[in-house]
């Protein structure tokens, strides 16, 4: 068992280096979700409503409705009463946020370049296209989405490899959910894969290993903890720390969800062919590399 061939772990390592690139180039002026949301009503050939903005961009109801609230009173978007529908409002893009976005052309594709610089040019290409498969199509409860929904026109920039990295980690999370329902949280298998792969170790070690910020990690052995699958005890080497370890019950878990956790891998690669399943993981292992100390993974909000 090896985190590092499973396709949801390598796209949490992606989806981590496209927030600490984002930060570095954006900055706090607007998260990635927002910019998705922006960029979605200012494509859009007619006036789309918030669930339509929220199935372009890739958001589900509850995030969307939070994404454009926070936008509506920065006065990047106005909320606006449809005149061919009094019971529909439609989201529309004021001209100097309009203006505003626009400014913003050069950082947002000087993220997507830095994020795809390990690849060659070819290689580039052909993630861009199996990021698209991976991404799939919107589920029933809108928590997945992909370019092209209704009003908005297929531009370049709805194959951000960026979003489309978030699109298909969204997927990933609706397949894990449908297989492994509410036992256990993708990135709470992560770190018992890593206990179990690397053997007892300190927070920062297993976040790491797991793919996981430092607030994130801290939060998921909090609750591994209570659940009795992990435990903390003093480091021999330094006394002032302390190392995690799986139990006893937490290793067996492992092994028991691991086939489930395989079918989840085989379901999100079942649009891409069979030969070209393993490149897959390998070009999104490079992707998601350790990049230099100044871009270290940062956690992304709304």
């Amino acid at each position: 068992m090896d985190s590092t061939v499973l396709v949801g772990h390598q796209l949490r390592r992606c989806h981590q280096v496209h927030h600490a690139l984002w930060a570095d180039a954006v900055g706090g002026l607007l998260t990635s979700p927002q910019y998705s949301v922006l960029f979605t009503v200012a494509a859009a050939e007619e006036p789309l409503d918030q669930l339509s903005v929220g199935r372009a961009a890739g958001l589900d109801r509850t995030t969307v409705a939070g994404v454009i609230r926070r936008l509506e009173g920065q006065g990047w978007l106005r909320r606006e009463r449809d005149p061919t529908d009094a019971r529909r409002h439609v989201i529309t893009l004021p001209v100097p946020a309009a203006v505003a976005l626009e400014g913003l052309t050069p950082a947002v594709r000087t993220v997507q370049e830095r994020l795809m610089a390990p690849l060659s040019a070819g290689d580039r290409d052909w993630l861009r296209g199996r990021l698209v498969d991976l991404a799939g199509q919107p589920d029933a409860a809108g928590t997945a989405g992909a370019p092209g929904a209704p009003g908005v026109r297929p531009t370049e920039g709805d194959r951000r490899p960026g979003h489309l990295i978030r699109l298909a980690q969204q997927r990933h999370t609706v397949l894990w959910a449908d297989e492994l329902g509410g036992l256990i949280t993708g990135p709470q298998f992560a770190v018992l894969l890593a206990l179990a792969t690397s053997g007892p170790a300190g927070q920062g070690t297993v976040g790491g290993l797991a793919a996981l910020d430092r607030s994130s990690a801290s939060d998921v052995l909090r609750r591994l903890e209570a659940r009795g699958w992990t435990a903390r005890s003093p480091d021999p080497d330094d006394r002032r720390s302390r190392l995690v370890s799986l139990t006893a019950a937490g290793r067996s878990l492992v092994g028991e969800l691991w086939p489930a956790v395989e079918r989840v891998q085989e379901r999100i690669l079942e649009p891409v062919s069979a030969p070209e399943r393993g490149r897959v993981v390998e070009v999104l292992a490079a992707v998601g590399s350790p990049r230099p100390a100044a871009l270290a993974p940062r956690c992304g909000g709304q």
